[in-house]
Parts: structure tokens; sequence; C-alpha cells
């Protein structure tokens, strides 16, 4: 309908250009009919009656004043160049129909009168006692009142033919301007019918829209009252199991056995540690903490250490460049989750790659800290960029493990601190993943510090 609406908006607006076109372009023929041919007939026919009077009361002068003859015959052919003049003018222009007849009588009229009046003339040159009265009366009158009438006549038909012009012209704009405004008025309810279903195509992509994020809002809770549910069940045998081994290792004197239970001990207290700013932020509504903030040097040091076995079973040397001493606004945990579950999908996703490497790096961005991971994978198609970060979307083809959280849980944490993430790949030639927080309001020499290095693993 919307379409179809367009559509005749669009054809009535053509169609009223067209009458308009026309309509202009008949005018324009019917005014140039009356400027370059009526006027102009009216004012040389004019011109020739005019002189002809003229013509006539010069010869009746030129006829009885025999002392002023030579200024009077002056004159006289004066009077008849200006009707030849009048004359050649009229008869130059375009005939209307019906008209061909009037101009042969006004020619024949015309040269009835010019012989009458040079037969005159030579007569009275002749003959100065001629009959004076009875010569012009006899010679001279009666063609010059015949011409006079041929003309009124001609004057009269371009009189006409030019009022019909105008009332054709006036007809033409009358009928024009009914079918323009029938047509814009036709165009007003179309456009108004557009308006509405416009309105109406608006109305109800809102309110899916409402419904889609309503829904998405929804999910959200849902995940976030899930993820809280969840970071409180592991956290109680995550802290039995932690506390077992401290308990092995205490009992074991022998330190070959202890590195593995201290490797156990610090796997269990980062699992703690990420359970924990999970429940604290589902709790929190996504609001984080104000006052917390996070030594990432510190807790990249120790990440890698604790991904080393990982890392060393799949063939992945991991490195970290030398990190400056800065502090991040979020919690340690919440810094542990989103660096570990990027450097978790990097080794998970590695694949086949020749050159297995995966390197860390924190960079000072301003008020923001930006932390990139960056291997050598396969990369990501360049069609599953914009949705790697959605809830359950899974891009790797053959990797089915996982729900497909880890990415939007970095998505949900970085933005719920004030932050961002991103990813630039190309297929065949590795991915960066970053995210970057805000600098922590506090000044270095009073944060926390920690005894773990700055150190880069190799493996």
């Amino acid at each position: 309908m919307l379409v179809l609406a367009f559509t005749a908006v669009v054809g009535s607006f053509f169609a009223t250009s067209f009458i308009v076109q026309r309509s202009s372009s008949a005018v324009g023929e019917l005014s140039e009919d009356i400027i370059y041919n009526s006027a102009p007939s009216i004012e040389h026919l004019a011109l020739v009656r005019r002189s002809v009077l003229e013509v006539e009361l010069l010869l009746a002068r030129f006829i009885n004043e025999t002392q002023r003859r030579p200024e009077l015959g002056r004159e006289l052919d004066a009077a008849l160049i200006q009707a030849r003049r009048g004359l050649s003018g009229y008869m130059a222009l375009t005939a209307f129909p019906g008209e061909e007849a009037v101009r042969m009588d006004i020619q024949e009229s015309w040269l009835r009168f010019d012989n009458a009046v040079a037969r005159a003339r030579t007569l009275a040159e002749s003959n100065p006692d001629a009959g004076r009265g009875a010569l012009f009366d006899q010679e001279v009158d009666p063609p010059g009142r015949h011409l006079l009438e041929d003309v009124t006549r001609s004057i009269e038909y371009n009189a006409v033919r030019g009022r019909e012009l105008a009332e054709r012209i006036r007809e033409t704009r009358r009928r024009t301007l009914g079918l323009a405004t029938g047509l814009n008025a036709v165009c007003g309810i179309l456009a108004g019918v557009v308006a509405w279903l416009l309105h109406r195509e608006l109305q109800a992509r809102r309110a899916l829209s409402d419904e889609h994020t309503r829904f998405l809002e929804t999910r959200a809770e849902e995940m976030e009252q899930f993820a809280g549910r969840v970071a409180h069940d592991i956290r109680n045998p995550l802290s039995s199991a932690r506390l077992s081994a401290e308990i092995a290792m205490r009992k074991s004197p022998d330190d070959a056995a202890r590195a593995p239970l201290q490797r156990i001990i610090r796997s269990l207290s980062r699992a703690d540690a990420i359970t924990g700013a999970l429940l604290d932020f589902a709790r929190s509504g996504a609001r984080p903490d104000p006052g917390a903030r996070t030594e990432p040097r510190a807790v990249i040091a120790d990440l890698l250490v604790g991904f080393e076995a990982e890392a060393e079973q799949a063939g992945i040397q991991l490195d970290c460049e030398p990190v400056p001493p800065v502090l991040v606004a979020c919690s340690t945990g919440v810094y542990l989750s989103l660096l570990g579950n990027l450097v978790r999908n990097a080794i998970k996703y590695m694949g086949d790659s020749p050159t297995r490497r995966i390197h860390v790096r924190v960079v000072e961005e301003g008020a923001m800290i930006r932390t990139d991971i960056h291997d050598t994978g396969p990369g990501i198609a360049p069609e599953n960029l914009p949705s790697l970060f959605e809830p359950y979307f899974r891009a790797h083809g053959g990797v089915a493990e996982g729900l497909g959280l880890g990415l939007a849980t970095v998505k949900k944490l970085a933005e719920g601190h004030g932050g961002h993430v991103g990813v630039t790949s190309e297929p065949g030639m590795g991915s960066t993943f970053w995210f970057e927080l805000p600098r922590a309001g506090s000044s270095w020499d009073s944060a926390p510090t920690h005894d773990a290095p700055a150190s880069t693993h190799r493996h």
C-alpha cells in the first residue's frame, strides 16, 4: 500500500506538471497570435486608415488651392508613402483563417484609390479650372470610401479574432487551474495516506523494537541472576578445594610435590577471585564498585603463570611486553575475568597455525588503559566480526566447547566499568582482541603493591 500510494503521489505530481506545461505552451501560442498578428494588424490598418483620410484631405486642398500646389504635392506624396507602408506591413503578416478574402478586397480597393488619386492629381495640374469639387467627388471620394470600409472591416475582424484568442487564453487557464487544483488535492490526500502509512509502520517498528529491548533486558537480567547463582554455588567448593590443597602442601615435606599444589592453589585463587567479582557485579545490578582499582602488571604476571601448563601443552608461546605502572578502575577479579577470557579464547582457537604465539600488551591512552591480546591463529571472517561479542555466538568451525558467553561477558564487564572492547582480525593473519578501562583516580604511590614481577613468559 505504501508503494502504491507513493507511486500515485509521484504520478499525480508528474501529471500536474505535464498539464501545466501543456497549458503554458497553449497560452504561449495564443498570446503570440495576439502579440505578433492580431494587434500588429490593427496597428497597420489604423495607419492605412489615417493615411487615406489625410490623402483625401490633402488632395482636396491640392485641387482647390492652386497657389500652394507644390507644397501640398509634397505632403500628399508623404501621406501616400505612409499609407503604402501601413498596407505593406499588414500584408506581410500571416493571415488568420478566413482573412484572405478581406486582404484581397483591401488590395483591390487600394489600387483603385491610388489610381484615382493619381488621375485626379494629373487632371488638376493639367487643367486648373477643371471642376474642382466635382473632380474630387467623382474621382476620389467613391474609391476612398470603399477602401475605408474594407480597412474598417479588417480592423473589426482582427479585433474579434483578438477577443477570441483572449477568451481561449482565459478558458485554458481556468481549465488548467481546475485540473491542477484537483490533482493537487489528490496529491495532498495521497500524501496524507502515505504519512499515515509511514506513521503506522513506524509505530509497528517501534513496538517491535520495544518488545525486542524488553526481551533483551529480561535475558540480561536472567543471565545476571544466573551468573550470580552460579558464582555463589561455585565459591564454596572452590574454597574447600583450595583449603584441602593448602593442607596437603603443609603436610608434604617434598618440595617437588609442593610445586603442583602451589599451581593448583593459585588457579583456585584466580577462580575464586573471578567468581567473586562476577557475584559482586551481578548483585550490584551491573554497577561496579567506584573505589575498586587494580594493578595490571601484577595481575598479568600471575595470570600468565597460571596458563603455563595449558599453553605448553598446546605448543603456544605466551609472552607479555613490560607493563607500565598504572592502575585501572576495576577489581582484581574483574580484570582477571577480562584478561583470562581473552587469553583462554586465544589458546582454544589457535587451531593448526604454524606460528603459535600469544602476546599481551598494556598501553596508556589518555584517561583509558588499553590491554591488547594478539594471537597468530587462523583469524576471523569479516562477516563474523560484528557478532563476536553477542551472547551464544560461536564463529569458529569445528569447535563446539562452551556456550559462547566468554566474549559477551568481556563486553558486559568492560562496558559496565566505563570501558570498551573490540577486535581486529584478518583471515590467515591472526587476531587482536582488546579492552580498555578507565585509569584509576588514585595515585600510584598510594596503590597496593604486589610482589609478582612484570616478567615475560615463554613456553
